[in-house]
């Protein structure tokens, strides 16, 4: 099942925007020499405009989805010992606290409420992400 987009343009559009923040966080972690974990920011930034340029339910999303999931819990196993993984562990809580929202919000066809949500997620995920990274990393 794939060609039929899931949001209309001007949604869809807005979050192919807010996924550019990911390639800030990728720079900002070769920045800070984290040149492995870079990968997952930088990864996560491809695969993102590449599905939210046109959404659909195609392989590009499920490359997507299992791309950010596997950096994810990449990146939580690497915080373990990380100077500021308790921050990290906490901001990514609330980071992740809104996916089920937006899919609630999208279930109900919500779809502005939707795609804001899925905003935030990308935008409080950079945020969790940049807390990582200022620290030093084991």
């Amino acid at each position: 099942m794939s060609g039929k987009c899931i949001l209309n343009p001007s949604q869809y559009n807005t979050i192919w925007r807010v996924s550019f923040i990911q390639l800030f966080c990728f720079i900002y972690a070769l920045h800070r020499q984290h040149y492995i974990i870079a990968i997952c920011p930088g990864g996560v930034f491809i695969t993102s405009i590449n599905y939210w340029i046109k959404p659909d339910y195609s392989w590009r999303r499920y490359i997507d989805m299992v791309y950010v999931k596997s950096s994810i819990l990449y990146q939580i196993i690497r915080a373990y010992n990380a100077e500021y993984c308790k921050m990290y562990y906490m901001t990514l809580f609330i980071s992740l606290c809104f996916y089920p929202v937006g899919i609630y919000y999208y279930n109900k066809k919500m779809y502005w409420h939707s795609t804001y949500t899925h905003c935030l997620l990308h935008i409080t995920g950079a945020m969790t992400n940049i807390i990582l990274y200022s620290g030093y990393i084991r």
